[in-house]
């Protein structure tokens, strides 16, 4: 998590908060448009705007020891446990298992690698609770681990759930697992002996500890590592400076790969467009896999913010900032790699071949998040209104055009701690967010993104952080297609490399963040003939609206079922409501 003080309850600053009425802006008199601009957009499912298929990647999860995330989430709560028939019961008596907590059965089916939201890999443990973890804590008989006291959110931490429980879970899940390694506390041998742990498969110290904790011989064989979480922010435990990370991290890198060279390596950035990414990325270009980087739209903008109000406007283009330190990043990314490749002033320090290396970034902590509303000390429990659900849709949008720069994305958190899956002892919650976050992640993969060539209005006004006013603005109507290639004989949404043949679906997320004006266009197709549409529609008058365990569908997608002559009846002035979003599958096929 980021740039929260986590011993603060609600509404304490951190810092000083910023006196806005010393860096005033004069706000236009009409803030918004009188109208948006009716538009054609043709959709060409040929016509690409990237070489690469989207990657299902994007919509990863991530879990960490805070709050309920754990306890209560993803395992029973002992303080507050669970009928049986929502468990599944891991203590099945033998010494390796003794003391396990059940597995919350509803919570897998959504999380789960072929559930509802089909995640891909789960990080775990944090997040900045990994930076005071010390992973020998959490195995062996669990009557003999340690309780520690959790210096990230000041807690107590029981250790009942470890590797060998998150790795036997994410296994369940069929996801990949992916774990963060405490750059903190932690140490270098630390660090070698919890891969050794994992990974191992000679007879050595670690890796026979796992075979006997586990009762297996294979390794638990961990791919991605991270090399530790937010170094940067004085709120981690054992914060660094750039060069001393970059150094420290080198260091460590060396050594994982002596152990297991075929591990994948996550180096630990900022929000992507800072002098700490630039530095850490000179460093360890040629040496990392993926570069870490996270950001929070609405975190601290009732203290940091310039201009107070409008957290309607901060709220739903906020996510532009994310978008343009993407582009930031990328652009840092491939710096490194030219200096390394062409260094004027080391001859002998050039390395040609980390050009053609692929590093990504590792987006692994992104959401919307006001911690006033979900403090630390309230286990950043956020309870999501139809507002936030609209800042969600700008992410995922957002991650959809920048997936050939993005190859890992995780939505913090899977479940609980600013989460769209909330739980009680009895049952689940499906916040408003829950649902776009489904419909990209069941939709909007294994395709290719397609080329719009849509210029729509663009916000001038007040937004947070606030440079992304001017240096990364946001349109009021925010699009983004992939189309997927369907086999000939199935509805089925994957691709089956016949590209450009066939049948396809054509997928497109239709954003209109205009708080007062519907916006309608006319959508037509070249190279494609529709035989069937199926159409989200996410929209509430209440601005301020929320799901909640009394009414848990106060807000859900409408879903319309069109024929082809019904959607040509429509197609010419198709209306978004304002501030609404709507998702629309084509299904048909391709023609000359």
């Amino acid at each position: 998590m980021a740039g929260i003080n986590p011993y603060a309850g609600a509404g304490t600053a951190t810092v000083p908060q910023v006196d806005a009425t010393s860096t005033a802006q004069v706000l236009p008199k009409d803030l918004h448009p009188k109208t948006l601009s009716s538009t054609s957009l043709t959709l060409n499912p040929r016509l690409y705007a990237t070489q690469e298929v989207v990657s299902d990647k994007l919509y990863s999860g991530f879990i960490e020891h805070l709050g309920r995330g754990i306890y209560g989430g993803i395992v029973d709560n002992p303080a507050a446990p669970s009928p049986a028939e929502l468990l599944k019961v891991q203590d099945d008596g033998s010494k390796g298992t003794k003391g396990r907590l059940g597995w919350r059965k509803d919570v897998m089916k959504i999380i789960a690698r072929d559930g509802e939201l089909e995640t891909p890999i789960l990080r775990w443990p944090g997040g900045n609770f990994v930076s005071n973890y010390h992973w020998q804590d959490g195995i062996g008989p669990i009557s003999e681990r340690p309780k520690r006291i959790e210096l990230a959110w000041l807690s107590t931490e029981s250790n009942i759930f470890g590797t060998d429980e998150f790795i036997d879970y994410a296994r369940a899940l069929g996801v990949e697992p992916y774990l963060c390694l405490n750059m903190g506390t932690g140490t270098y041998e630390e660090a070698l002996s919890w891969l050794e742990y994992c990974n191992g498969t000679g007879d050595t110290y670690w890796a026979n500890l796992r075979r006997k904790n586990t009762g297996r011989d294979e390794p638990h064989n961990v791919k991605l590592w991270g090399l530790g979480n937010e170094i940067h922010g004085p709120w981690q435990v054992g914060h660094l400076s750039a060069t001393d990370y970059t150094k420290k991290a080198a260091r460590w890198a060396h050594g994982l790969r002596l152990v297991d060279p075929s591990i994948k390596l996550v180096s630990c950035g900022n929000q992507g467009n800072s002098d700490w990414d630039r530095e850490v990325l000179q460093g360890l270009i040629g040496i990392v896999d993926y570069h870490s980087i996270h950001f929070y739209s609405m975190l601290g903008h009732e203290r940091f913010s310039t201009v107070q109000g409008h957290d309607y406007e901060k709220n739903v283009f906020g996510p532009a900032a994310a978008e343009r330190g993407i582009e930031i990043c990328q652009s840092l990314i491939d710096l490194a790699k030219i200096e390394r490749a062409s260094n004027t002033y080391d001859w002998n320090n050039r390395d040609a071949s980390v050009v053609s290396r692929p590093v990504k970034i590792c987006y692994d902590e992104w959401n919307v998040w006001d911690e006033v509303k979900a403090p630390g000390s309230a286990g950043l429990e956020q309870a999501y209104d139809y507002t936030d659900a609209l800042g969600v849709c700008a992410w995922l949008n957002v991650l959809v055009r920048k997936h050939e720069q993005v190859g890992i994305a995780c939505i913090a958190q899977s479940v609980n701690v600013i989460s769209p899956l909330m739980t009680s002892p009895n049952g689940l919650l499906f916040q408003i967010t829950y649902y776009p976050l489904r419909l990209f992640a069941k939709y909007m993969k294994n395709g290719r993104l397609l080329n719009l060539g849509f210029s729509p209005e663009l916000y001038n006004g007040p937004s947070y952080p606030g440079w992304v006013q001017h240096l990364g603005k946001a349109a009021y109507v925010d699009m983004v297609a992939v189309v997927v290639d369907l086999p000939a004989s199935t509805d089925a949404a994957t691709a089956n490399g016949n590209a450009g043949k066939g049948r396809c679906s054509i997928r497109l997320s239709i954003l209109n963040r205009h708080p007062e004006q519907e916006w309608q266009g006319d959508l037509t197709f070249m190279g494609f003939q529709v035989e069937k549409v199926e159409a989200y529609e996410l929209y509430s008058d209440d601005l301020t609206a929320v799901n909640s365990f009394e009414k848990p569908e106060n807000v859900v997608p409408k879903v319309t079922h069109l024929s082809a002559d019904e959607w040509t009846k429509t197609a010419s002035k198709y209306t978004v409501k304002k501030h609404s979003w709507q998702f629309l599958i084509f299904e048909g096929k391709y023609t000359k």
